[in-house]
This record gives C-alpha cells, sequence and structure tokens, in this order.
C-alpha cells in the first residue's frame, strides 16, 4: 500500500519508510488523541461541586495512570527489537514472550494498585472527605485492567500500528468522559470514575486484539503460561530493558511526585488547585510532543531521511514550545476562572512558574526522544535520577515554607541538574553536533516565540477576554499567528534557497 508520497508499507513489522505524508498522519492522530484527552479533562472539572473533592480524585487518578509505566522497560525493548523485523520465528517468540510477561505484569499492577490506593485512604485528605471505603479498592483493582489495554496498544506500536494506537486512544478518550457522563447522570456519584477508567481500556483491547491477530496470527493476547525459554529471554533482554525501567521509574517520579508531595504536605483548596494546573500542564504536554513520539520508532528503524525530520523538530520545538508556554502562562488563569470558579484557579504565578518548567522540558523533548531511540537507557536514567535527587532536595524545605509555589520552584531548580544543560550535553556529543549552537537555536527561538506569543496574548485578553470560550480562541490564535509568522519565513527561506522538500524544511526554521 502506498501513501500520496510514494512511501509503500513493507510487509516487515515496523519497517515502513514512515515519511511525508504518513509521518504527518501519525503527528496528527497522535494530538487528535492527545487533545481529547484534553478536552475530556476539562470536561471532568465540570462534574466535581468542590476543589477539595477534585484534589482528591485526581491524585488517587494520577497513581491510576502511572503504574503501566513500570514494567520494567520490556514493551519498548521488545518494540526495538521488532520494528524493522521480518515475521519469523524469532519474531514471534518475543511477541509470545511479550504477552506472557504482560499478563503476568498486569496481574500484579491490580494487588499493587489496590494496596497503594487503600494506603491513600488513610491520609488526611482522604479521610476529610468521608468517601465509601469500597472506592480505593475497587479502583486500585481498576488498574490492572488500565496496565493490560496500555500493553495492546504499545504491542501495536512495535507491530507498526501506531497510527492505529493513537486512534484506539482518541475512542477511549470520548468514551471515557461520556461513560462518566451517564455515570453522574443515572445517580453513581464517585462509582463513575470506576466505570469511566475500566470500561473505554476494555473496549481498547476489543478493538486492538483483531489488529494484533492480523499482524501476529496464532498469538495469545492473554498468556500466563511461562517457560524456561521465557526466563532465559528476560534474563537476555534485562541488560537492556534494565536501563529502561530505572528510566521510566525515575521519570514518572519526576512527572508525579510534586503532586504527591503537595497532597501530602497541604490540604484543602491547595491541592486541588495545583493538580487541576498540574493535569493541565500534563496534558499539553504530551499533546505539544506529538511530533517528538512520532519521530522515534523512525530513528529507531533507522529509516531514510529519519535525522533529517528529527532535526526539523529539534528547530521547530523551540518555536512551538516558546509560544505555547507563554500563551499558557496569561491564558489558563483567565480560563479556569471564567470556565469553572475562582476557587479553582491556583493563581497566575503558579501558572507561570508550571510553563516556566515545562519549557524546559519541551525544549528538551525532542534530544530525549533521539537519546531514547539510539538506545542511551542508562545515560538518561542516571540524568532524571539526579533531577529527582535535586528536586526533593528543594521541595520539603520550599513547600513548607512556600506551599504549592515553593514545590514548583524547586522541582524547576531540580530540572537545571539534568533537562535543562546536561542532556542537552550529552545529546550533542552523541549526535556530533555543537552544544553551545543547538542550545542557542533552541532557546533563541523559544524566547522570540514566547515574546511575540505573550504580546498577542495581553492584547487579545484586554481587548476580547471576560469569556472562557473567547480565552481559548485567542490562546490559539495567538499560539496559531506565533508559528505561522516561524512557518512562513521558514517557507521564504527555503525557496529563496531552492528547496522545495518538506523534509528539508525543518533546515531553515
Amino acid at each position: 500500500m502506498e501513501d500520496s508520497n510514494g512511501c509503500r508499507e513493507s510487509p516487515l513489522i515496523g519497517s515502513t519508510a514512515v515519511l511525508g505524508s504518513l509521518f504527518v498522519q501519525t503527528v496528527f492522530w497522535r494530538a487528535i488523541a492527545y487533545l481529547s484527552w484534553a478536552l475530556v479533562s476539562l470536561l471532568t472539572i465540570r462534574m466535581f461541586d468542590s476543589v477539595e473533592l477534585f484534589g482528591l480524585i485526581s491524585a488517587a487518578l494520577l497513581v491510576l495512570g502511572s503504574l503501566p509505566a513500570l514494567d520494567g522497560g520490556f514493551r519498548n525493548t521488545l518494540n526495538r527489537r521488532i520494528l524493522g523485523r521480518a515475521r519469523d520465528e524469532e519474531t514471534f517468540r518475543m511477541l509470545q514472550f511479550g504477552q506472557r510477561l504482560y499478563s503476568w505484569f498486569c496481574a500484579a499492577v491490580a494487588v499493587l494498585g489496590t494496596i497503594i490506593l487503600c494506603a491513600y485512604s488513610l491520609t488526611p485528605n482522604a479521610r476529610l472527605l468521608h468517601l465509601p471505603w469500597a472506592f480505593y479498592p475497587l479502583l486500585g483493582a481498576v488498574s490492572g485492567v488500565v496496565a493490560l489495554g496500555s500493553a495492546f496498544l504499545q504491542l501495536l506500536t512495535g507491530l507498526g500500528q501506531q497510527r492505529r494506537m493513537f486512534m484506539l486512544q482518541l475512542c477511549m478518550a470520548w468514551a471515557s468522559i461520556g461513560i462518566l457522563w451517564i455515570g453522574f447522570r443515572a445517580g453513581l456519584g464517585i462509582w463513575s470514575f470506576v466505570l469511566s477508567q475500566s470500561l473505554p481500556s476494555l473496549a481498547a483491547m476489543a478493538l486492538a486484539a483483531p489488529v494484533i491477530r492480523a499482524e501476529a496470527p496464532g498469538l495469545r493476547l492473554l498468556d500466563f503460561a511461562w517457560s524456561r525459554e521465557d526466563s532465559d529471554r528476560l534474563k537476555e533482554l534485562w541488560p537492556e530493558s534494565s536501563g529502561l525501567m530505572r528510566f521510566q521509574f525515575w521519570t514518572l517520579l519526576v512527572y508525579t511526585f510534586d503532586a504527591m508531595l503537595v497532597a501530602w504536605l497541604c490540604q484543602g483548596k491547595l491541592v486541588g488547585q495545583y493538580l487541576l494546573v498540574a493535569n493541565l500542564f500534563s496534558k499539553l504536554r504530551l499533546l505539544l510532543q506529538s511530533a517528538d513520539d512520532a519521530v522515534w520508532p523512525i530513528l529507531a528503524a533507522k529509516t531514510d531521511k529519519a535525522e533529517t525530520i528529527a532535526e526539523g523538530v529539534l528547530r521547530f520545538n523551540g518555536w512551538l514550545w516558546g509560544g505555547a508556554m507563554a500563551v499558557s502562562a496569561l491564558c489558563i488563569p483567565a480560563f479556569i476562572t471564567d470556565y469553572k470558579a475562582q476557587d479553582f484557579s491556583g493563581g497566575a504565578v503558579l501558572t507561570s512558574l508550571f510553563a516556566l518548567r515545562y519549557l524546559i522540558m519541551g525544549i528538551a523533548s525532542q534530544p530525549g526522544y533521539w537519546m531514547f531511540s539510539h538506545g542511551h537507557m542508562d545515560l538518561l536514567a542516571r540524568l532524571m535520577r539526579r533531577e529527582l535527587v535535586y528536586c526533593l532536595a528543594f521541595s520539603v524545605p520550599l513547600g513548607l515554607w512556600l506551599g504549592p509555589m515553593g514545590i514548583v520552584i524547586a522541582f524547576i531548580a531540580g530540572s537545571s541538574g539534568s533537562t535543562l544543560l546536561p542532556l542537552h550535553l550529552e545529546f550533542a556529543r552523541a549526535s556530533n553536533r555543537s552544544p553551545w549552537a543547538m542550545l542557542r537555536a533552541s532557546w533563541s527561538r523559544a524566547v522570540l516565540s514566547a515574546g511575540l506569543a505573550a504580546g498577542l496574548s495581553v492584547w487579545g485578553l484586554r481587548h476580547w477576554g471576560g469569556d472562557w470560550r473567547l480565552t481559548v480562541i485567542i490562546a490559539g490564535l495567538c499560539l496559531a499567528a506565533t508559528l505561522g509568522v516561524a512557518l512562513g519565513a521558514a517557507l521564504l527561506r527555503a525557496r529563496r534557497a531552492g528547496v522545495t522538500g518538506r523534509a528539508q524544511l525543518g533546515r531553515f526554521l
């Protein structure tokens, strides 16, 4: 099957020359999927009567969503080995091993999730709201279903079906909010969250199963068998997977431990306000990383022009993240106040600090994905562990002193020990780039984009602000105008140089 640019899908698993329109389609479906999750998060806020209850449920769902990431790194290791391979016997054995491993892993996650959320029910915040005791263990047990659904979807990436994975995530997002709405309308209350977390994952598995069976006939999707050969393969993959496991573990803590600290050190409205801003920026990060996420399988499969595309994404990220974070810092407080209530807003200072933190992460996203796709797992794990140590060293004293804002400041300071500079230096060394030229290129674009987007946002909010719908429109138009200026200038420079290819356009951003 050929795409509009003549790229042919090969019978090799994942060996598609993912270029031109095929790459754009993958980015498109990924962006639509995570935009849907962001919209679902916003719609979910409407269903909470108090910011205190929102903070409690958000923290529980954060734990629930984090557990599938603790898979030991084996899924990504298997995917990298499967990408570009023919469908031979060895490939099938790797797929079979993956299904057996993840069947046992998801059962363990269900037990672990139950224990963690039962312990969470004993915290001061949870005891304050007096929810039914059975809610916590039942929601924790759902984590096994969520983990199994995640394992099915991640398998699609190894089978060269990444676009279908994002399509299923899109369906899951809207199914989640639909089930939640129906549950609340039917009077189920907080039990609606149990259904909205479990049923979409079950539906996604049902939809993914025919695709998996078509790509790998005879593969058992749920397999609790275990053999000596599986144990040997586990030992074989461990050296490569262990680095990824550590990287996933430290990254998970860096992205979630601040919310846990707020829930532990603070009470009442402060917890809900912090978690709402953190949730919005987290969803925004996933959306803005759509191109980065679509590039790494191309790099891992070593397809033609993969490095050219990655270089274009690296340059584009400076414009994208600078503009997006400036718009977010200015528009999110106004949006929350108009959309829900003043009680839910954490204020302009807290939001601006989050924007700075995520700007640092965004500028480093393509270097991180490049290192990930090239197998530098041990290095990435060390950098993230160092960042976590710095974050924790600052967060408790600053959190006790300044509350939630102190914790954000601590995590920004912690990023200086890893994401802000060392990751870029290691990326430059591994890819034979000049580190200072790369940093100057990324951050100069981010600063220019932020300045232009901020100016447009201030002007737009001053003249047309006051309603959350207008605030969303203003934010979108300001970011679009900023990126339009960058892309227009790049297109003009490319035409003057006689370059017309889309893959090469990134060099002129």
